[in-house]
């Protein structure tokens, strides 16, 4: 039998400039900082050390994922296929993207924002005179209806089809996907695959610094995962 048969690799990119500076991210095209570098190394350490091979990554179209998929490939010195795809974003944040969380903190007090970060409806605020950041902000033909952000709900709702259409898929192809992705794209993603109701979605966090291996059976069901840890 296949050794990987039914199995795919789920992890998030590495540190970002803003994840440093505690900012909204979102669909802005930040770089990884020094450590997010390192961390897709470690990864890829992880990958060699627990003998998993992936034939295939799928990331998201965000530089922050591009960089953490590339080091990865070109540690595990394979020639893996990237496709990237815009369905695997993070939650696109609106107005808020650059903006510090402290300020928001400050604004609209601390429940508010935690409810904002957990909450699987909600939609960020608009905020009126924004100052525009030197990043560039990934837009494609859906970007003009999500301009002002989307709800997590938002985010499963884009991202499943891609899901079950096209990793899936792969699994019948005795691929070995590896999917890299951002925070809250991988908790929508865990959310539906683990079946929790929104009262659980909002006490639901990633594991930190780790590999999440989702495993399916032979009609491609999800029957449970596991966490690697790395450095």
């Amino acid at each position: 039998m296949y050794k990987f048969k039914n199995k795919i690799l789920l992890v998030r990119h590495g540190q970002s400039i803003w994840n440093h500076d505690s900012k909204f991210t979102g669909w802005t095209n930040i770089p990884l900082t020094t450590i997010g570098k390192k961390e897709a190394q470690n990864i890829s350490k992880k990958l060699i050390e627990k003998s998993l091979k992936p034939n295939i990554i799928f990331s998201s179209v965000l530089d922050r994922c591009i960089q953490t998929s590339n080091i990865i490939k070109k540690n595990l010195h394979s020639d893996i296929p990237i496709h990237t795809t815009w369905r695997l974003n993070e939650k696109h944040y609106g107005t808020l993207e650059g903006i510090p969380r402290e300020i928001i903190r400050k604004e609209y007090g601390d429940k508010f924002t935690d409810v904002l970060r957990s909450n699987y409806y909600m939609k960020p605020p608009i905020l009126e005179n924004v100052i525009k950041n030197k990043y560039n902000i990934y837009k494609n033909c859906y970007f003009n209806s999500i301009k002002n952000g989307e709800s997590k709900e938002d985010v499963l709702n884009r991202l499943l089809p891609y899901f079950k259409n096209d990793i899936m898929y792969t699994l019948s192809e005795n691929k070995f996907p590896l999917i890299v992705t951002h925070k809250h794209t991988a908790r929508v993603l865990m959310k539906h695959l683990l079946n929790l109701n929104e009262s659980n979605f909002e006490e639901y966090n990633l594991p930190s610094k780790s590999l999440i291996l989702l495993n399916f059976n032979d009609n491609y069901e999800f029957i449970n995962y596991e966490k690697i840890k790395y450095d």
